[in-house]
């Protein structure tokens, strides 16, 4: 049997050199890192023993996978095994050549040659003649095995690959597929990596999901409470556009229902934009609660003060930049505050997980008590906001997903937030297309989200 060592620097290349010197039905026996690059020894002929079917199956139920070096040992003592059959065949063959020649001394009849036996059995000598037909039942018994070998020959080259691939990228089948699963729900980076680590010894997808599902829901902290049961004074900080206004008129609804008007009060710090404070108007007018605007007139503790018998007192704050003076001047007025001020980041689930975590730093100033996570039905994907939830440690209160006040409100739950991030991978959004004659027909908005082009 001839056997050779290739090395290279790379896989890659080794495994060229090895095609350019054995041909494409070359089988790697063995490949190990060495220093330097990698090593691989292959063979032009090969043939898998029957044991090697449950040395295969041992392999896939085995929850670890064996090393590069134990594969190699595996693979030479297979090695060992073929030769053995090898030469077993070979004198299979010349015991039917002999009797194929002997048969052919008596009859003067030439024996014909077959393709197969020089193909294959051109090793110490060269096969020229083949048995006559009087030996064609074993001689066909031997073709058929050779048949069968060349298959099993093609089947271990592949199987030769796995480990060399495996050592390569690190990562086993089921860990590779988790990691492709997390990264197609948006999970950073680095998360996945640590989740990935968790399952090494996983030979089940299913069963290796389910403990990356407990993990995840292990790491977000939630609310057990709600906000307006422990009562105090909440205040709502995030940027513009997070929902903070139609948050407060949600918590404001959900309070009144449950406890009644009398108890809360709402106020606002949003002097800059009238639209703001109108809004908040308007839910004071509907649940019959007062509204109170911060203002250069009235500080926000003057405000408290005149408060102090209320259970609940809802803060809405204006969305400005970092950059703008009045933004530092509203969180200072939040920190400074002689009151016990609790601020929750409303944060929407649409936006990244950078614009997320920056948001975060830029509020941490107040001492965050937990985070809000609002617009949930307008995400197309939750592994950037679950990643967040995690980053951060904040403790997650509520979410929200629709503009319906108080319905579209609720705590937020781990396992539920997992399974809706999952939902929305598995169920893609449904988009519609208006074409430019189309008239004046009003379209129907009824369902899910819409996208027009013209």
């Amino acid at each position: 049997m001839k056997v050779q060592r290739f090395f290279s620097h790379s896989m890659q290349e080794v495994l060229r050199m090895v095609r350019e010197e054995l041909g494409p039905d070359a089988v790697i026996l063995s490949n190990n890192k060495v220093p330097g690059g990698i090593e691989v020894v292959a063979t032009t002929e090969y043939e898998e023993p029957r044991e090697t079917e449950v040395f295969s199956s041992a392999l896939r139920e085995s929850s670890e996978r064996p090393s590069a070096s134990a594969v190699a040992r595996m693979q030479a003592e297979k090695s060992l095994h073929l030769q053995d059959e090898l030469d077993k065949a070979k004198q299979r063959i010349q015991s039917a050549q002999h009797l194929g020649k002997s048969s052919q001394q008596l009859s003067g009849q030439p024996a014909e040659v077959s393709p197969l036996d020089e193909e294959i059995y051109v090793q110490d000598s060269v096969v020229n003649q083949a048995p006559p037909t009087v030996d064609a039942k074993a001689l066909n018994e031997v073709h058929a095995e050779l048949k069968l070998l060349k298959g099993l020959i093609a089947q271990q080259t592949l199987q030769a690959a796995v480990p060399a691939e495996a050592s390569t990228s690190g990562m086993t089948t089921v860990q590779k597929s988790i990691s492709e699963r997390l990264e197609a729900l948006s999970f950073k980076r680095s998360l996945r990596e640590k989740l990935v680590s968790a399952v090494v010894k996983a030979s089940d997808f299913d069963l290796a999901w389910q403990k990356i599902r407990e993990g995840l829901a292990g790491r977000i902290q939630v609310e057990r409470s709600e906000v307006i049961d422990l009562g105090g004074v909440v205040a709502l900080v995030g940027p513009t556009g997070s929902g903070k206004t139609t948050t407060i008129g949600k918590l404001a609804a959900r309070y009144v229902m449950k406890y009644g008007a009398e108890g809360i009060a709402l106020v606002t710090t949003d002097r800059f934009r009238i639209a703001a404070q109108e809004q908040l108007k308007v839910y004071g007018r509907i649940l019959n609660v007062p509204v109170h605007i911060v203002d250069e007139t009235r500080s926000l503790d003057s405000v408290l003060d005149s408060l102090s018998s209320k259970r609940l007192v809802l803060v809405d704050t204006a969305g400005l930049i970092p950059s703008d003076a009045a933004w530092a001047e509203q969180l200072k007025e939040l920190k400074m505050s002689a009151h016990r001020v609790q601020s929750y980041l409303v944060a929407p689930a649409v936006d990244q997980f950078q614009v997320m975590y920056s948001n975060f730093k830029h509020y941490d100033m107040v001492g965050l008590q937990g985070v809000i996570v609002s617009k949930i039905d307008e995400a197309v994907s939750l592994g950037e906001t679950i990643s967040f939830l995690i980053e951060s440690k904040l403790c997650a209160a509520y979410l929200t997903d629709g503009q319906r006040v108080p319905e579209d409100i609720g705590l937020l739950d781990s396992v539920e937030l997992i399974d809706r991030a999952e939902n929305l991978l598995d169920k893609p959004e449904r988009w519609v297309s208006m074409s430019s004659d189309s008239g004046n027909e009003s379209p129907d908005f009824s369902g899910s989200k819409y996208t027009y082009s013209a």
